[in-house]
């Protein structure tokens, strides 16, 4: 196996784990901060665990080597994760969901003016159909939008661009450690707003959830990147939202139009077709 479908397969699986997240945390029905501060608790500790799994009595060497880059990256990350929350909170998961799949335009964007990595020709073309599909998804939708869950998912996404342009920046550096500075961050937010810290015992159930699925999804994504291009790995954000939007579906009965079903179906298809021919033309 070749390094770039290396890097393909493990974003893949990356996004398909984290796609059940924001039900999870819809499940919670609980507030926000306080929702952010456990998460953070959860995520930050599952992110330890595989550190001391993977390297054992070398894991805090790793979690040192993340250096200044390594904060930065940790702290941008949490101020998207904190901003997803609260999308989450002022509007459906579909709606956050399709925002946050412009991911793919955004980190292009932001990688073609940070490190001067100007995506291919293919990648740029699939970027297109896949918005043509989200768009799809969204003319299915007759409600209305929150403007504040807009603003917020708007923020995530943006501020997304640029943690992934900069893991690709330092893809010579394991930056799995960094994501235990995104939870640590996530915690301290949700304890400075949060009115209170008490969670029901099925709502924790739900955020122990949602912080195992982020350690482990966040792990294969930052991942990724050392692997293949910031764009590429932003290119399976719309395979989450397609498949976040299924399990809202048949989970929490949010349920998707026909027209959501045929973007949806479009952004995979795209995926598939964009994950085989860039590995196939990329060297053995």
């Amino acid at each position: 196996m070749n390094s770039h479908l290396k890097g393909l397969l493990i974003a893949f699986f990356g996004i398909v784990i984290l796609s059940p997240d924001a039900v999870l945390v819809r499940l919670a029905d609980s507030d926000s901060w306080t929702v952010l501060f456990w998460r953070g608790i959860f995520f930050a500790a599952g992110i330890i665990v595989i550190l001391l799994i993977t390297y054992r009595s070398k894991a805090v060497n790793e979690i040192i080597n993340i250096g200044k880059g390594g904060v930065l990256i940790g702290l941008l990350t949490a101020l998207g994760g904190a901003s997803f929350i609260l999308a989450i909170h002022y509007t459906s998961i579909a709606k956050t969901l399709v925002i946050i799949s412009i991911s793919p335009i955004i980190v292009a964007i932001v990688s073609l003016i940070m490190l001067k990595e100007k995506p291919s020709l293919y990648t740029w073309l699939s970027m297109i159909l896949v918005f043509i599909g989200i768009y799809i998804v969204m003319a299915g939708d007759t409600s209305g939008m929150n403007l504040m869950g807009n603003l917020f998912a708007l923020t995530s996404v943006i501020i997304g661009g640029f943690s992934f342009t900069l893991l690709r920046k330092y893809k010579n550096i394991n930056m799995v450690p960094a994501m235990a500075v995104n939870g640590i961050t996530i915690a301290f937010i949700g304890f400075i707003f949060a009115d209170s810290l008490v969670l029901s015992s099925q709502s924790m159930l739900y955020i122990l959830g949602s912080g195992i699925v982020l350690s482990v999804s966040f792990s294969l994504i930052t991942i990724a990147p050392q692997y293949i291009p910031a764009p590429e790995v932003a290119m399976f954000f719309p395979l989450g939202t397609v498949l976040g939007t299924l399990i809202a579906w048949i989970v929490i009965k949010e349920e998707p139009s026909g027209k959501a079903l045929i973007g949806g179906s479009i952004v995979i298809i795209t995926l598939f077709c964009h994950a085989w021919y860039s590995a196939k033309l990329s060297p053995k």
